[in-house]
This record gives C-alpha cells, sequence and structure tokens, in this order.
C-alpha cells in the first residue's frame, strides 16, 4: 500500500518534538525508494514464511528504521535455518558432523556457526553462504541489534533483504534427512521375499 506518502510529515513532527534535526533519519526519497523495492523482495519469500517479523520489517522500513528493518529480516534468516537443520534431521546431523546437536544446542549456536553447518550440511550453497555471512556482518555492525558503526542507505538495505531473501528465506524444499533408529527398527520388523 502506498503508504510513505505522509512518512516524512510525521518524522518532521517526532524529530521536531524530540529537538533533533529530520535528518538523523534517511530521507523520504530513500524511504519511498525502499519501500518499492520490498513487493518484488518479499515476492521471493513464501507465504508461510511471512509472518510478524515481515510484518515490523515492513513498518521498519516505511519510516526508515532501516537498522531495525535488517535485524528483522536477519531474525527471519536465522529462525528459518534452524528450521531447515530441524528437517533435515537433527540425529542425522549428529551423525554426519560427529556433533551432538538436539533442539536446545540449535538455539543456543551462534549465527557463525549456524551458517558454517548449513554450508555443511548442503543447506545453503557456498556462495549463499558468503553472502549470508556478510550480511551476518552487516547486521552485527549496523543494525539495531548492537551500537551501529553508521547507517546503510537504501541501496544496502535493498541488497541485504534480497540477500536473506535468495539464499536463506526462499528455498523452503530442503532434502529431509534419515532418522536411522527408524530405518533400524522398520528393516528389524520388515517380512522381505525374493522380490
Amino acid at each position: 500500500p502506498a503508504v510513505t506518502a505522509g512518512t516524512d510529515d510525521l518524522l518532521v513532527q517526532i524529530t521536531s518534538a524530540l529537538g533533533v534535526p529530520r535528518d538523523v533519519l534517511p530521507a523520504k526519497v530513500q524511504i519511498d525508494r525502499t519501500w518499492d523495492n520490498l513487493p518484488r523482495l518479499l515476492s521471493i519469500i513464501p507465504s508461510e514464511l511471512r509472518d510478524e517479523r515481515m510484518i515490523q520489517l515492513c513498518v521498519a522500513v516505511s519510516v526508515g528504521l532501516f537498522d531495525s528493518a535488517i535485524n528483522y529480516v536477519w531474525n527471519s534468516t536465522i529462525v528459518e535455518l534452524r528450521q531447515k537443520v530441524t528437517r533435515f534431521g537433527l540425529p542425522i546431523v549428529a551423525q554426519l558432523t560427529s556433533k551432538t546437536l538436539d533442539q536446545s544446542k540449535l538455539l543456543e549456536m551462534m549465527d557463525h556457526d549456524l551458517l558454517k553447518l548449513c554450508l555443511e550440511l548442503n543447506l545453503i550453497t557456498e556462495e549463499g553462504y558468503f553472502k549470508l555471512d556478510q550480511c551476518r556482518a552487516i547486521r552485527n555492525s549496523f543494525s539495531a541489534a548492537h551500537p551501529a558503526m553508521g547507517a546503510l542507505d537504501e541501496d544496502e538495505v535493498v541488497n541485504f533483504i534480497s540477500r536473506c531473501a535468495r539464499e536463506a528465506l526462499s528455498d523452503v524444499n530442503v532434502p529431509a534427512g534419515v532418522n536411522f533408529n527408524e530405518l533400524i527398527a522398520a528393516i528389524k520388523a520388515g517380512q522381505f521375499n525374493t522380490d
């Protein structure tokens, strides 16, 4: 929807009320450009992954809170990567990596380690790993999650959202792993004939 038409007036009123210059936030043209790109970027993301974080992303973009916008899409990325690992199968991940992994350890895993694990399991490509690792570094240095080193412009925000959408959020068809306990039980219980 065309919600950014009144954004600049609102931001001028808020910044004036607080006694800070309007230019502490992105200019209206930057907000409009980012907003205009959102439908294309969101169309990459399957509807089942469009949740409250996507709404928060849209609201943040609409008022120029680019540092918050990238944080919301990054959080969605991490949640989806964890889901991909879970769908792959935690028992098989543990066997492939020779490390014990359960849901609590997966939730505690640092973003960098999660990206490495997803690459190791072929849940993301090498190119995807490279791009998402750059996003991780940008998120850590330029988002609302931590004190920011600086500000991102509209092109950087669009690129960040695009990378997360393409490399992590768009591929819901991840190969499923095999639960070896169930496989062995099925083999032991099965009746086999010469065919």
